[in-house]
């Protein structure tokens, strides 16, 4: 038999083992180590912060999904991994060994700013505590305890898309305090690097819904109830969402595998290009050969990818090649039930595109 180590219960992993259950490949001895129980869907976090979605609708159970997969689950996380003994070490003080193993650990947020920032703000990933975070928040809130007042640092997608909901969500309250939501950049521009048109079209839904932006500033300070930017200006926020940029797990740097900026660099067969029994994928994974942002767009389509080198390695079969989309629809939630679309920089924003984007994210769902 052939030990397989997946480590880390991200998007591609989820995928690759509801291919494998359909397949029900011979020869393989499939483990999953992951400290959570389930795993967040991104596609759906937006409309759970804006209300439109229950808490448990952005879970994937993983216990039945690895039953299925006849893989065995280890509810624990790995503190480390040494792939010239083929070992992985685990926080509950056990040791497993592996022939191959495949990393999809994600990625957690980068914080520069005092101290107190890194404190008291809330980072986007991973998505699960996030949300719980965010529903604490808004309960206290409907109960009196914290004014409806929230900041989100970093306007790439995530941020805006986090700002509108949080926004709607907190608007539909129906509170007689004032909601003040506010959306931070260090940048000069929202969405930097992204589409101009889409940039200019978010930045008309921002001003519509009343979220305050504030571009080329960085927080200074931060307390239970306000953030003081670099500029002296207060901005009230008893939530601060972090959406401010990937970075690697830490522990990564100690594995002795090659790295790009703290990411596993791999290779088209999604192979470790220092370690090739050392698979990495999804916010886990540089793609040396054609590098691509962290959405979890493409740690979905890696699913498929790893799920089928997986089923050739027990084969002994050549490896496939993973072949990057060059552009994917990017729907982007207004809060309200609203999405703007856009693809090979063509932008839309019209009726349905929210239906669209709902029965994509609910059709993925239904496969778990």
């Amino acid at each position: 038999m052939t030990r397989i180590l997946l480590i880390g219960g991200g998007h591609t992993h989820v995928v690759a083992l509801r291919h494998l259950a359909r397949r029900k490949p011979a020869g393989l001895d499939i483990h999953l180590v992951s400290p959570d129980l389930t795993t967040s869907y991104s596609g759906l976090l937006p409309g759970h912060i804006a209300g439109h979605w229950k808490r448990h609708t952005l879970e994937i159970p993983l216990p039945p999904l690895c039953r299925t997969a006849g893989a065995t689950l280890h509810s624990t996380r790995a503190t480390s991994l040494d792939p010239a003994a083929q070992t992985v070490d685990l926080a509950d003080g056990d040791t497993l060994s592996f022939d191959y193993a495949s990393l999809d650990i994600g990625a957690i947020a980068e914080v520069s700013g005092p101290e107190s920032l890194r404190k008291l703000g809330v980072p986007v990933k991973p998505l699960g505590p996030f949300a719980d975070r965010w529903s604490a928040f808004v309960s206290q809130v409907e109960t009196g305890k914290l004014p409806p007042h929230a900041a989100i640092l970093g306007a790439g997608t995530a941020g805006v898309e986090l700002a509108l909901s949080m926004k709607y969500r907190l608007e539909k309250l129906g509170l007689s305090r004032p909601v003040h939501v506010s959306l931070i950049e260090r940048g000069t521009d929202l969405l930097p690097g992204g589409n101009a048109s889409m940039r200019a079209q978010l930045q008309r839904e921002l001003k519509r819904a009343g979220v305050a932006m504030f571009t080329g500033e960085t927080v200074a300070d931060a307390d239970e109830d306000s953030l003081r930017l670099a500029s002296r200006e207060d901005v009230p926020a008893g939530f601060v969402a972090l959406a401010t940029g990937a970075r690697p797990q830490a522990w990564l740097t100690g594995t002795g595998l090659t790295l790009h900026d703290g990411f596993v660099s791999v290779g088209q067969a999604l192979q470790s290009v220092s370690h090739p029994h050392v698979f990495a994928c999804g916010d886990t994974a540089h793609l040396t050969f054609d590098p691509r942002p962290k959405a979890g767009v493409f740690a979905v389509r890696q699913g498929a990818v790893l799920a089928k080198q997986l089923v050739r390695l027990a084969a002994n079969q050549p490896l496939a090649q993973y072949h990057p989309q060059k552009d994917y629809l990017k729907l982007v939630s207004l809060g309200r039930r609203r999405a703007i679309a856009e693809k090979w920089g063509v932008i839309l924003n019209m009726p349905g595109l929210w239906a669209l984007k709902r029965h994509i994210d609910l059709k993925f769902m239904d496969n778990y």
